[in-house]
């Protein structure tokens, strides 16, 4: 099932959707979870990639994890 959430990022606003990725957890044992970041100021998606569901978890959830990953991004 698809989650959603709106986040404000440094005057952006981010729409953020995840979505368990059973095919690639099955491969790799371990829980993965397709992100996707878009924002309506650019037409590519600011993220879209697979991350293990427990290095999100380890940023605090979806919006900690995003917020790291702009901001090492950005500088």
């Amino acid at each position: 099932m698809t989650e959603y959430q709106t986040i404000n990022w440094n005057g952006l606003t981010l729409e953020i959707s995840t979505e368990p990725n059973q095919t690639f957890s099955r491969i790799a044992g371990e829980e993965y979870t397709r992100l996707k970041v878009t924002t309506a100021q650019s037409a590519q998606p600011l993220i879209h990639d697979i991350f293990s569901a427990s290095l999100i978890r380890q940023a605090g959830g979806t919006a900690g994890f995003v917020d790291v990953m702009l901001t090492a991004q950005a500088a």
